[in-house]
């Protein structure tokens, strides 16, 4: 089953700028580098053009993927994030229940926007979809490779 693509408004900011960036530098650079393969003339043996070409079939694979997510994505808008209940777009912070009540926060985001480096988790991993929906207080289980962890919902924000 597949998932319809959601964006917070910041994630869509970023997949407009990669679009931006791959049809104008990116398109420039790759045209570039055709342009010097082709000068080396027969293209039969030129591994410099089957490169180039290759570079070139990817960029645009990237262009129409990006194209399409953009045309098909549904943007969570900053008033459509509740402080109520955790939802895509939420900034949620959590108590580790069994882990002598360390707190950690993350921020729901799509899958196209996880980042678990800068807290942004997917809503759709074990510990978003875990999260999604609970309320303040709210103590939920999720199934991690290490076993079993507990967190208790400490705050929830924009």
């Amino acid at each position: 089953m597949e998932h319809e693509p959601v964006l917070t408004s910041e994630g869509m900011q970023a997949l407009r700028e990669k679009l931006e960036y791959l049809e104008t530098t990116r398109r420039r650079e790759v045209s570039e580098q055709m342009k010097k393969a082709l000068d080396h003339g027969d293209l039969s043996e030129n591994a410099e053009y089957d490169e180039a070409r290759n570079a070139y079939m990817k960029l645009e694979r990237q262009i129409n993927e990006t194209a399409s997510l953009i045309a098909r994505a549904r943007v969570v808008e900053d008033g459509e994030i509740s402080t109520e209940a955790v939802g895509v777009g939420s900034l949620v912070q959590v108590e580790d229940i069994e882990n002598g009540g360390a707190t950690q926060e993350f921020r729901l985001v799509g899958p196209t926007e996880s980042n678990p480096g800068e807290g942004k988790i997917s809503h759709l991993c074990p510990i978003g979809m875990s999260l999604m929906n609970s309320r303040l207080g709210d103590v939920v289980s999720v199934k991690t490779p290490g076993g079993l962890r507990k967190y208790r919902i400490v705050s929830i924000n924009k």
